[in-house]
């Protein structure tokens, strides 16, 4: 059914409500994780120069940074229970491609639940082995276990051990009473050099398909050696991109170049993969309770930084995976141009990339993960199919603070399901288990202020619950965490100053509130380089004082500019949107331009809320701000200017308080226009190691919480 704008079917809760589904239209979905927030903004998928939205006339749109209509879903379907919104992409001709929204109406996959095994297209008879499955009655020792004595082929022997050295492992698929099977490979000793054993008197084929899918490879990856013709054709029937032989070949193996591995001296490979089979055991051994499994099994992650340290496993992990490889972008396979790749990547400001490492209390399962988010917008989000079912991905990805993916093709996975049986350590390689009392569990940490603040969000979150108050656009406007938002909270009980602010434009709901009034955080990090961000203004009748800021019509700093003194029709030309000639009167009418930044005005403010926080028993760290390094003089001046008020007030207060001149010293210390507000990726980290050091190092809940 077709609707018309303003159908009852297309509210503002039922956009709230609701998951959705992001694809273009009659395509495969590129999102089934987009939410629409009751702030106005885009919640898990957002551009970063689309993150707003809003109803007008019963028409769905959402915004770019500057107000300016981006997505317009003008046609509105109603079919079977389910809504779905279209609107034409704003980037292409009007023929040629249109986007929906559709209502998610199908059950989110269960973690956990095992994906069915299906071999990926790709490789062919020549590809590199990874998996040896052996038949063993007339292959791998001559004559039949069952029927009486049997001869062991020595070089068969050896032939296991030299593969399991080169990173090949090995299985057997045998027609035999399993214990009698087991004990002569135990003679023999090499038992354990097999994984995944399958031997019992059932069909080979399902037997096969069982073994691939327990090890969690490609079938075109695996060899099956098999003297009986009808065996080998079973399985080509059940895997068809298996890779098959008869005995015959077995002299030559060795030296085909699909099974020249890599140097593993220490079996590694094979002693994953016996983590795996233990794990594999124990799940089937908890009847199928597999979050169960899942909580018992101490999974464990740390993030990691030094990707260059670390390079030949991030690009292989970058270039082979494939089930768990979100976005699918490669690299060069040339090492040195893939390094050269990477680098170019990393160059973008706001952007941020780790590896992961994983554990659990079977074993470690080394560096497993890789992601590259450059503004919310994830280049890279991988993960070697060896936790495929342990829920890192859907924990990783949330960790992150839901970064935009845009899935690539086909992934075995599905982010948006809820994960808590993770732990964040210092290195998944060294902890056994995280410690009971391990601040991390028990942390949750609000940071404020401008854009430089995100970057050190970025390198701060994978290590604790983070609550993230920072500067964003909103329709055009500036919407900045000062302090001054948290003292309008008490002039804001007075229901005339409530009506007031509902009549201004570029006001989300919650423009005003914040952690700090509730003090569900047990720690504050706070910066206040956007001081000088906005313009403030006073409401006439109560004296009350907002700030306001709007892109298009430039900086107050720069311009001296006062809003009062334009008129609906000026501000228009210069690119406001979605304010009404009523806002703007009002605004022009009931409020007067009382300046930009204000030192005293702002020493208030910021009083009260170091009064408060003092008072709920607070952990707070104050971040000073660069005057030191850069070329923009003013912004640095400025800098200093707060930089005199704050620090005083927050050693007083008992405050941490970083001087910044610890960590920048020089242009080499911040981004490359060396202007001085924003910092090296290196500078970020390493603030953000010495905020969590000072985290740890007290290490209490706050009395308040």
């Amino acid at each position: 059914m077709l609707l018309a704008p303003g159908s009852e079917f297309v509210t503002r809760e039922k956009m709230i409500n609701t998951r959705w589904v992001w694809s273009e239209l009659h395509k495969p979905a590129l999102s089934k994780s987009f939410y629409f927030g009751a702030d106005g903004l885009i919640k898990v998928w957002s551009y970063d120069n689309e993150k707003t939205w809003g109803i007008e006339q019963g028409i769905v749109k959402i915004y770019n940074n500057a107000g300016a209509v981006m997505w317009a879903f003008e046609i509105m379907l109603h079919e079977n229970g389910k809504l779905t919104l279209i609107s034409k992409s704003p980037r292409h001709s009007p023929w040629e491609t249109y986007y929906c929204l559709a209502e998610f109406t199908a059950e989110a996959a269960q973690q956990g639940q095992e994906a069915e095994f299906v071999p990926e297209d790709g490789g062919g008879d020549d590809e590199a082995v990874r998996l040896v499955i052996w038949d063993l009655d007339d292959t791998f020792w001559r004559g039949t276990i069952s029927e009486g004595e049997i001869t062991i082929i020595d070089r068969h022997v050896e032939m296991i051990k030299e593969l399991t050295h080169r990173g090949i492992v090995n299985s057997v698929c045998s027609k035999n009473d399993f214990e009698v099977a087991k004990a002569r490979l135990q003679e023999l000793g090499i038992w354990d050099y097999f994984i995944f054993p399958e031997i019992a008197w059932q069909p080979k084929g399902a037997m096969l398909k069982n073994i691939i899918r327990n090890v969690q490879l490609r079938a075109e990856t695996v060899l099956f050696i098999d003297d009986n013709e009808t065996n080998l054709n079973e399985a080509k029937y059940y895997l068809p991109k298996l890779q098959l032989a008869e005995p015959h070949f077995i002299p030559e193996l060795l030296d085909d170049p699909r099974f020249a591995g890599k140097p593993d001296p220490n079996a590694t490979r094979l002693a994953r993969y016996k983590v795996l089979e233990t794990k594999q055991a124990e799940k089937t051994a908890a009847a199928g309770d597999n979050t169960k499994f899942l909580r018992d099994s101490q999974i464990r992650v740390s993030f990691h930084t030094d990707i260059l340290a670390q390079f030949p496993r991030v690009h292989e992990l970058v270039n082979r995976t494939n089930q768990l490889n979100f976005t699918k972008n490669r690299w060069p396979e040339d090492i040195a141009a893939a390094r050269e790749m990477f680098l170019q990547e990393e160059q973008q400001f706001g952007g941020h990339s780790g590896y992961v490492k994983v554990a659990d209390r079977y074993g470690k399962y080394g560096i497993c993960g890789f992601y590259a988010i450059q503004q919310d917008d994830s280049l890279h989000f991988l993960f070697s199919c060896r936790t495929m079912n342990m829920g890192i991905e859907q924990y990783v990805w949330t960790r992150l603070g839901r970064p935009f993916v845009r899935v690539a093709g086909a992934v075995i996975s599905e982010l948006d399901a809820p994960v808590d049986w993770v732990s964040v350590v210092d290195d998944a390689d060294l902890d056994l288990a995280p410690a009971e009392d391990d601040f991390r569990k028990r942390m949750k940490v609000c940071i404020r202020g401008a854009c430089d603040m995100s970057m050190l969000s970025n390198f701060m979150r994978v290590q604790v619950d983070t609550v993230e108050e920072l500067t964003f656009a909103y329709q055009g406007w500036e919407i900045c965490a000062l302090p001054r938002i948290v003292a309008l909270h008490e002039d804001l009980q007075l229901p005339e100053n409530r009506e007031a602010v509902s009549k201004l434009p570029g006001i989300p709901p919650g423009r005003f509130e914040s952690d700090l009034n509730v003090g569900a955080s047990d720690v504050y990090v706070m910066s206040f380089s956007q001081e000088t961000f906005q313009g403030y203004y006073r409401y006439k009748p109560t004296g009350m004082v907002v700030p306001m800021g709007h892109f298009s019509l430039g900086h107050w700093l720069k311009q001296k500019l006062d809003y009062t003194t334009l008129d609906y029709d000026e501000i228009l030309s210069n690119g406001v949107q979605n304010v009404s000639r009523a806002q703007w009167e009002f605004m022009r009418s009931a409020f007067e331009f009382s300046g930009g930044f204000d030192p005293e005005r702002f020493k208030r403010d910021l009083e009260q809320i170091f009064v408060q926080l003092v008072r709920m028993g607070k952990h707070v760290i104050i971040v000073g701000l660069n005057e030191i390094a850069g070329h923009d003089t003013s912004t640095l001046s400025i800098f200093h200017t707060v930089n005199l008020v704050v620090k005083p007030m927050a050693v007083a207060a008992g405050f941490d308080y970083i001087e910044m001149a610890d960590f920048v010293r020089g242009d080499e210390d911040l981004t490359p226009d060396a202007g001085g507000a924003h910092f090296s990726r290196e500078t970020y980290y390493k603030l953000s190691q010495t905020i969590l050091g000072l985290i740890k190092a007290r290490g209490t809940i706050s009395k308040a919480a």
